[in-house]
């Protein structure tokens, strides 16, 4: 019998699966548990809600129509909210892959969840950081529109979507992760 190809890059960790005698996909890479100090559930919690945060204050900026929204013609007010969008989009998918499969995730599972996620939330700081410059540049050159509220409702959302990625950030940081052991399949002790 020839042996398996193995694949290198991206699709890599295709190697650590393999079909048993009955037709069984099973996984022998490597594991790797939440080995923080809080329980997994309230450490689940807690990113479930920073994310929510995140992404309902990202979400809210989008529907206003507020006069930088309405006129959407300028890059300083476009570029920023467009990229603010793809970063939350990556921060929510990171968040639900790493929430959906538990305490125990695959290795691969792990690196484009827990490990990326503070990566996204940075990137959706920074660019409702630039989203804030963008719509002061805008309200000091067009002015309010007879729309103050809105206007500033926009300002106070970007930098609430900010504080929100932020705090994510430092807790994620502080989340201990063990790995490279073997551990039992889930169901099994």
């Amino acid at each position: 019998m020839a042996e398996k190809k193995k694949r290198k890059g991206r699709r890599a960790y295709l190697n650590d699966f393999y079909t048993d005698v009955t037709g069984n996909t099973v996984y022998t890479g490597q594991m790797i548990r939440y080995a923080g100090e809080m329980p997994w559930r309230g450490a689940a919690r807690r990113t479930g809600v920073l994310t929510g945060a995140v992404t309902a204050c990202a979400l809210i900026v989008f529907c206003l129509p507020a006069p930088s929204m309405t006129g959407m013609n300028k890059s300083y007010v476009v570029l920023p909210l467009i990229l603010e969008a793809v970063g939350v989009l990556l921060t929510v998918w990171a968040a639900v892959r790493l929430l959906c499969n538990g305490p125990d995730l695959r290795s691969y599972v792990w690196e484009a969840s827990a490990k990326k996620l503070p990566w996204w939330l940075e990137m959706t700081a920074v660019f409702a950081a630039v989203g804030v410059v963008g719509n002061v540049i805008y309200l000091a050159v067009k002015g309010f529109g007879g729309k103050v509220f809105l206007s500033l409702l926009v300002i106070v959302l970007h930098l609430l979507t900010i504080a929100a990625a932020l705090f994510e950030i430092r807790f994620l940081r502080t989340v201990k992760w063990s790995g490279g052991e073997e551990l039992p399949p889930a169901g099994k002790a």
